[in-house]
């Protein structure tokens, strides 16, 4: 049986974007007693820019949702099939650049607490390479973090890892029903008492992410 557990939504139709200079910008702030801070969603101008500027003991994760972008000094452009991933003890800036002079780049960066206390920066494939399965995002994120892409009225569970955690879930495209709550493209949630999380895709190739913190 369904347990109905606490939570908060975020619409994407209530949500305000922010023009930038080369950009338009929307952000999520997430409670301080969450491990994740803040869920950025960037769509940068042709060759536009954007620095991010985030806090000490920080873990950065970087989706590309399309294009393809250059992060500070690192040579090697990143695509929407690789997540560059960043962790620092100190507050620092992150440099952001769309490298296509003819189309724009579409950006999801995540903020979490980095507990570890280490430093390190990755670039690493992500590989979507079934349906109806759920896979990891990054080895590098301390946090159990997947992604999924699904058919129509597939349903699937997902048991937590660690007691007394709470659940952060977006769709990326499509819709679903988190734990019997109606989430359409870019809707977030933050689930908490929760042991298992439920979800069912309501259209075809739905797209979602999860982590739990």
């Amino acid at each position: 049986m369904l347990v109905q557990s606490p939570s908060r939504i975020y619409k994407a139709d209530f949500s305000v974007w922010k023009k930038e200079k080369a950009c338009i910008l929307n952000e999520i702030i997430i409670e301080e007693a969450s491990d994740l801070r803040k869920v950025s969603e960037i769509v940068l101008d042709e060759s536009g820019n954007y620095t991010l500027q985030f806090a000490e003991d920080s873990t950065i994760m970087v989706m590309i949702l399309y294009g393809e972008i250059l992060i500070n000094d690192f040579e090697k452009t990143i695509s929407s099939e690789q997540v560059f991933t960043l962790s620092s003890n100190e507050s620092n800036l992150l440099h952001i650049k769309n490298n296509l002079e003819e189309e724009k780049a579409d950006v999801l960066i995540f903020e979490f607490k980095n507990k570890k206390n280490n430093r390190f920066f990755a670039v690493e494939d992500l590989h979507i390479i079934s349906k109806n399965i759920l896979f990891p995002i990054s080895e590098n994120v301390e946090y159990p973090n997947f992604i999924g892409l699904y058919e129509g009225r597939k349903e699937q569970e997902y048991i937590l890892r660690e007691n007394n955690k709470s659940i952060f879930g977006m769709v990326i495209n499509g819709a679903f029903e988190f734990q019997n709550r109606l989430m359409e493209s870019r809707d977030a949630i933050i689930l908490s008492e929760i042991a298992t999380l439920e979800f069912e895709a309501l259209s075809e190739n739905a797209l979602l992410i999860f982590f739990e913190i």
